[in-house]
């Protein structure tokens, strides 16, 4: 059996750039992992138990993403929320600093890709739909300026 080093964990993340903000992963999971604002759609580290109710499910598949992390300091909710990119992934180093085992974040070794092999790309895009951007964040300079206020037209003429 595999030694499994306690201090590092496999956090789980869904990608702001990809998502859609469908609701489909947050709707699945059976634990209530999955929270979201007006931006983002992330994981609570602590409340998920990786049962991966909510991979097949998601059309982007923004929310098939981990990161090595300490298992004293995952990414918080909060720090989440404010992303508008997945971080990249610890290094040995860091790993280490914080405390877990440099072993860990090495990579599994990946086997050859054989020529047959089935490729996704073969049969559906793999440019993510016009939908996936985020959402547009509009001033009100913006808006008066097209035209239209923030402000409701309270102004009648009777």
């Amino acid at each position: 059996m595999e030694h499994v080093d306690a201090s590092v964990i496999r956090q789980h993340l869904i990608d702001p750039e990809i998502c859609i903000r469908c609701n489909t992963c947050e709707s699945t999971c059976p634990v209530g992992a999955i929270t979201h604002d007006e931006r983002n759609y992330v994981v609570n580290a602590a409340a998920c138990n990786l049962c991966m109710a909510c991979i097949p499910p998601c059309p982007t598949g923004s929310i098939d993403n981990w990161r090595l992390m300490p298992r004293a300091n995952p990414y918080s909710v909060e720090a989440q929320l404010g992303w508008e990119a997945l971080p990249e992934p610890l290094g040995a180093d860091q790993l280490a600093e914080a405390g877990a085992a440099a072993d860990e974040s090495a990579p599994a070794p990946v086997a050859p890709i054989a020529e047959d092999a089935f490729n996704v790309a073969d049969y559906a895009s793999t440019v993510p739909p016009w939908s996936a951007a985020p959402p547009a964040r509009a001033s009100s300079s913006a808006l008066s300026s097209a035209g239209r206020t923030s402000q409701p037209n309270c102004a009648s003429t009777l």
